[in-house]
């Protein structure tokens, strides 16, 4: 993991609508890798947004009744915005592709490019279709239809435009694949963009006539065309972090650790985006690395769609499901859960209220909700509401004739959690907490099967200390780990242990891995039941 700096992006969304289900969860995987990141003590910058240059926004405000579409775009980026507020993501900023900062490394940009003799005017026809916002090829079309939005007529383009010389960047990229496998994830993305940019990937129109596209940014010295969305959208990536404004601030924080995105937009982020870093890096050299190669960003994550109810998000089925009623249901970190532990990342899945209230009841009531909450009143109750007094050491051995690994059985798990989040495969690290064997929830509650504290005690007092402050600091470790998924029922565990989870979080993970950083004495504060039966 560089430890230097981590700097995550979300796409920027269309403000033609409000948030879906879909739409939160990249933002939520983004979230939990940046307060993983964070937790690890890595300066981490987390950036979302709103793509505002667009047709198809256009076509909203005057569907809503909205003249003014600046005010519309105002209106619907203030909602996506306070959505994410109100479901606690962490984001460090929000970019709007309408602000001045924006438009400012847009225009430092497209000079680069046009500096590097990649920029040309020619004239163009060819389909276009408005839900992709992408020209179309012949073979990009199934019967004549755009594939993605078989009901929506492509729109014919016969104009003069300004043309980015694309082709001229196909062996590097196909060199780029080669050479840095990681920068396409997940690996089943690979052929594909590979396969793309062999037989697909050509000079790309940039820019539409003003007098057909009224909203969108002038192009540099040519007010008579607008840049093309695609190509202003993904500069974004670069002017929230100064490109065009803070020269400072870019090379801090660029090129970007991660790009999450939905599988539909790979193309533009796979090949469009690092082939115009390599146009504009020849004659910028802020985009130069110091052997004078591009800086591109270092990975692109592209995960996969999923369905609701077994059916496609469509607006005409009326089934897009909306995060904050949600989180008015479910408290929301089960939601986290659920969407972050039910489909494996970077492949297609489902999403329903069904299987979430199953996981809720099972994993999180049973398993994790019921395991802290008994351990935690047996230990009050039994040991005058403090954390047992017992030899620490002792307590993280393996035990015998159970199923418990004790602090090596943790140490084990730390171990996979740290692949997992390099991986950014956060349902594995969720399944190697749950199911693995040795030290994960599931042996803990098997260990207290085996050993009945609430027996045992009668029995052998000090043996069901040290029982109960294997739990209680397993409990402990167990939060930590899915503090970046659920940082609200980790601070609420960490709190009914007697700890502050601030104090606490300032002490750096390797301290928080340690076994040993519960210590026997400590007042527990039993608190609410971690994960109420929910009301139908």
């Amino acid at each position: 993991m560089d430890k230097r700096k981590f700097y995550i992006t979300t796409p920027i969304y269309y403000v033609n609508d409000k948030p879906h289900v879909g739409s939160a969860y990249t933002t939520i995987a983004a979230d939990a890798l940046a307060r993983a990141h964070r937790l690890r003590q890595i300066p981490t910058y987390f950036l979302t947004g709103t793509d505002e240059n667009s047709q198809k926004n256009l076509e909203a405000a005057a569907k809503a009744g909205v003249d003014d579409l600046q005010a519309y775009l105002d209106s619907m980026a203030e909602v996506w915005k306070r959505t994410w507020r109100e479901l606690g993501i962490s984001f460090d900023d929000f970019i709007r592709t309408t602000e001045e900062r924006h438009h400012r490394g847009v225009e430092r940009f497209w000079r680069a490019v046009e500096k590097s003799g990649d920029i040309n005017k020619a004239t163009y026809e060819r389909e276009y279709c408005v839900g992709c916002e992408e020209f179309k090829t012949p073979t990009d079309l199934l019967d004549g239809k755009c594939p993605l939005h078989p009901n929506r007529p492509l729109e014919k383009v016969s104009e003069e435009n300004y043309f980015f010389r694309a082709s001229n960047y196909k062996q590097q990229l196909l060199d780029l694949y080669r050479d840095k496998p990681e920068f396409v994830q997940p690996q089943s993305r690979q052929n594909e963009i590979r396969s793309y940019v062999e037989s697909a990937f050509d000079d790309l129109s940039i820019s539409r006539e003003s007098k057909k596209l009224s909203c969108g940014i002038p192009v540099p010295g040519d007010d008579s065309q607008r840049i093309y969305v695609w190509f202003d959208a993904l500069i974004n990536y670069m002017t929230a972090v100064g490109y065009g404004t803070d020269d400072e601030m870019f090379r801090k924080w660029w090129p970007a650790s991660l790009h999450l995105v939905g599988k539909d937009i790979i193309k533009f982020h796979c090949a469009l985006w690092p082939a115009m870093i390599m146009s504009a890096a020849k004659s910028d050299g802020l985009l130069q690395a110091e052997d004078g190669s591009a800086l591109l960003p270092e990975r692109v994550y592209a995960h996969g769609f999923f369905t609701i109810d077994g059916q496609k998000i469509s607006k005409s089925l009326g089934n897009a499901v909306d995060p904050l009623d949600l989180a008015k249901k479910y408290p929301f970190d089960a939601v986290r859960y659920f969407l972050l532990r039910e489909i494996p990342f970077g492949e297609d899945g489902d999403f329903s209220t069904k299987r979430l209230e199953e996981r809720y009841a099972s994993d999180l009531g049973n398993r994790l909700g019921n395991l802290v909450n008994r351990v935690i009143a047996m230990s009050a109750k039994y040991f005058d509401g403090k954390v047992p007094q017992t030899d620490v050491e002792a307590a993280g051995e393996g035990m015998d004739d159970t199923v418990w690994d004790g602090a090596e059985g943790l140490a084990g798990l730390w171990s996979e959690a740290e692949k997992h989040i390099e991986a950014a495969r956060l349902d594995l690290l969720l399944d190697q907490v749950w199911n693995s064997d040795g030290a994960s929830l599931t042996a803990a509650n098997k260990l207290v099967e085996q050993t009945q504290p609430f027996k045992l005690f009668k029995e052998d007092p000090e043996k069901t200390a040290i029982v109960l402050y294997a739990l209680l600091e397993a409990c402990r470790q167990y939060a930590w780990m899915v503090e970046p998924i659920m940082p609200n029922v980790a601070n609420g565990i960490i709190r009914q242990l007697g700890q502050d989870p601030d104090v606490e979080k300032a002490k750096g993970i390797e301290e928080l891995k340690k076994w040993g950083g519960l210590v026997p004495g400590t007042e527990l504060h039993p608190g609410e039941v971690l994960f109420p039966r929910l009301i139908s």
